[in-house]
């Protein structure tokens, strides 16, 4: 218990109810990952105890209310100058490029030893264009995500320095910002759902591609427009706003009637206001009142991105593989390894992703407070 309390006490700053949100986001990502051991007649009742809740929608939406708040701090103290935005950018980048650049170089020495080829492989992985407007290629699958933030901690910014400059409600330009991201990329699903393009596969050709999705983001600015202007409602109302978070997920978890594919263009936006309505509620949350389990909650929330960044391509595409062929065993023989493989699954990612964020993420995060700019 003691080792608790120190740990709990290193990182008494943290919001406990956002890391909650963060943790249970990369869980059901590696969760939903793990169904690759399993084999088909497993598959349905391992995926039984799983919500049917995209576990990237909740950090998009989580990513959009830090950084809006972040944005909205910096226009509250200062004229929001080119430095100002540049010093947002080098702040940013600390905390996410170093650790995707990292793995993706691993990445590419391991295709290099174990295939011989770089047929998959782009330098737009390094620009994150490798899906900014088409299905993402098979190499690293998992980045999909990760240029769709990128293009949002660029692009976002520079409107709302845009219109920092044209406004006179200098706060406003926030909001005006996210509501021209909010209606664009849902547009551009309108027009290529009518057009009847990439229907056969919605995943690759809507979910994972960058115009279409910067919307999901947005609503996580909405939330932290409201909650830096709205304090008083947004506590008042944050049980209310938790109950229909729930009823919101239930119905994406049941999908009655085909809830979901009503309308597809629609699918990312249901989903993004159903994580949004948890904001008010886990923003406050400070404890979930068991030591333990706020530790946990802790430590992978902390651990997440290196969580994400591993889980996939490197451990199940080549830490796996590689057990298995030390350990004499069959690697497509999944019926009899998917035991042995789960487990391995789930410890090297988050052993591997733990000594990830100790030996190097951590140690390229704090770079960026020694960055000063003339």
């Amino acid at each position: 218990m003691h080792i608790i309390n120190r740990y709990l006490e290193k990182h008494n700053n943290r919001i406990i109810g956002l890391d909650i949100l963060r943790a249970i986001a990369i869980l059901l990502v590696v969760y939903v990952h793990g169904t690759n051991l399993i084999p088909g007649y497993l598959h349905e009742s391992y995926l039984s105890l799983y919500f049917n809740i995209d576990g990237v929608s909740i950090f998009f939406v989580i990513s959009g209310f830090l950084i809006g708040g972040i944005l909205l701090k910096i226009i509250r103290s200062s004229e929001f100058t080119r430095k100002d935005l540049l010093m947002f950018w080098i702040r940013r980048w600390f905390r996410t490029l170093p650790n995707y650049v990292f793995v993706l170089i691993i990445l590419i020495i391991c295709k290099l030893i174990v295939y011989n080829d770089f047929d998959l492989f782009s330098l737009n992985y390094f620009l994150f264009i490798q899906n900014f407007a088409s299905s993402h290629p098979a190499f690293f699958p998992e980045a999909w995500s990760l240029s769709i933030e990128e293009w949002f901690y660029l692009l976002f910014p520079v409107m709302v320095f845009i219109f920092h400059k044209m406004m006179k409600n200098k706060e406003k330009s926030l909001l005006y910002s996210a509501l021209v991201f909010l209606i664009i990329p849902f547009i551009m699903r309108i027009i290529k759902h009518e057009l009847k393009i990439g229907m056969q596969d919605f995943d690759e050709e809507y979910r994972k591609v960058v115009i279409y999705r910067l919307d999901s983001l947005m609503y996580g600015v909405l939330a932290a427009y409201a909650y830096l202007n709205q304090r008083p409602m947004w506590n008042k109302y944050k049980f209310i706003s938790l109950f229909f978070g729930f009823a919101v997920m239930v119905l994406i978890a049941n999908n009655p009637g085909n809830f979901l594919s009503f309308y597809e263009p629609f699918h990312f936006n249901i989903e993004s206001i159903g994580v949004l309505l948890f904001i008010p509620f886990f923003s406050e949350l400070k404890s979930t009142r068991i030591k333990l389990l706020d530790a946990f909650f802790i430590f992978i929330s902390i651990i997440s991105y290196s969580m994400y960044l591993i889980n996939l391509t490197l451990v199940q595409g080549y830490l796996i593989p590689a057990t298995n062929s030390l350990l004499g065993i069959a690697g497509n023989d999944i019926e009899n390894t998917f035991p042995l493989n789960t487990f391995l699954f789930w410890v090297y990612t988050l052993l591997g992703s733990y000594l990830l964020y100790i030996l190097y993420e951590s140690r390229m995060t704090r770079l960026r407070d020694k960055v000063k700019l003339k």
